[in-house]
């Protein structure tokens, strides 16, 4: 283990990765700053439970203060990570284990609250705030739709600052970190306990207010359903680029026929390399094809079709270019540089 930690550190500092590392580092920074503030500012003083860590710390905001749980969730997520998932891992989400509890607590103890809510929801009502949560809500009469629009820029901020993590190459730790260990020994899609953990945290919080009968609260929880759909949407947009190229490497006993239906079908070209099974030794061929969005449906319906034991590899691609796809073009730079370079040998 500790020389695992020990080989990441030297590599981390070495003069090759440094610049890049450090820029790194600053985009873990930013979007743990953004996630904190945006969770401390909208979703936590409205009480709006979109699931995760700042959910479970909303519902336990009348016995401790949320920022005070996100330490104690962190931490313990974190070791948890690091016995079921490795130091390799866990190693990526330590930025936010530390960070993320500071910045809440600047977010909701700094005097941020007392300034910002009163301009957010106008008015001059008193405001009462414990544990980082409006406490009076019911008597501040907030319009349903500016409580909508709270939970739409909370959501907002948290998906921006978890794209931001995501692109450093980091993890935002947390119920994430339950998710990839439910995922890794059940062998589930990770897509499933995520929902799973983050709708049980939703459906959880909107019995307690049901109970509770508190009806801008319960109308808070449902937002939250909505507030969750905008950070998985814009984390989709971010990090992925919201993609239109896809690729995928098929192996497969029926490989004539798959690249028949790739090349008549589909219409698209494809590529074959000769693959060897790591367990059986077996020399097979692998088809891999390149295609946009919208032909995702129609190619894995068609390789199902054609031999549902097919062992397919689906990934999204940042770029494809060329005859079919988009034109490759030189970056702005690159083309600054090149016509420099001309003019150089024009004058000479």
């Amino acid at each position: 283990m500790w020389n695992e930690l020990l080989t990441i550190g030297k590599n981390y500092f070495k003069k090759e990765n440094l610049k890049k590392n450090l820029f790194n580092l600053f985009l873990l920074l930013a979007g743990t700053f953004i996630l904190s503030f945006g969770s401390g500012l909208f979703l936590i003083p409205f009480g709006i439970v979109s699931g995760g860590m700042t959910g479970i710390t909303i519902l336990t905001s009348f016995f401790i203060s949320p920022d005070v749980m996100s330490y104690i969730l962190s931490w313990v997520f974190f070791i948890i990570g690091f016995i079921f998932l490795g130091v390799k891992f866990t190693i990526s989400s330590i930025i936010s284990t530390i960070f993320y509890p500071i910045f809440l607590s600047i977010a909701l103890r700094s005097g941020l609250l007392e300034l910002f809510i009163p301009i957010l929801i106008g008015g001059d009502a008193k405001i009462i705030i414990e544990n980082g949560v409006i406490q009076n809500l019911n008597s501040l009469s907030l319009d349903i739709g500016l409580l909508l629009i709270i939970g739409v820029l909370g959501g907002a901020l948290v998906g921006i600052g978890c794209s931001l993590t995501f692109h450093a190459g980091g993890s935002t730790g947390g119920l994430d970190i339950l998710t990839f260990i439910i995922s890794k020994y059940t062998g589930l899609k990770e897509s499933i306990p995520f929902f799973c953990l983050d709708g049980t945290v939703v459906l959880i919080g909107i019995i307690i207010d049901m109970v509770g009968g508190d009806h801008i609260k319960l109308i808070s929880g449902f937002i939250g359903i909505i507030t969750a759909f905008i950070t998985s949407s814009l984390v989709e947009v971010i990090y992925s680029g919201n993609a239109s190229a896809y690729m995928v490497d098929i192996i497969s006993d029926k490989k004539d026929e798959i690249l028949s239906f790739v090349l008549n079908e589909l219409d698209r070209s494809a590529t074959l390399f000769e693959v060897t099974g790591g367990y059986s030794n077996e020399k097979k061929i692998m088809i891999r094809v390149c295609f946009s969005r919208r032909e995702y449906v129609k190619i894995k319906n068609g390789i199902a079709k054609i031999d549902p034991n097919a062992f397919c590899t689906f990934s999204q691609t940042l770029f494809i270019g060329g005859l079919g796809f988009e034109k490759i073009n030189t970056s702005e730079a690159e083309s600054i540089k090149l016509i420099k370079k001309i003019n150089k040998k024009a004058k000479k």
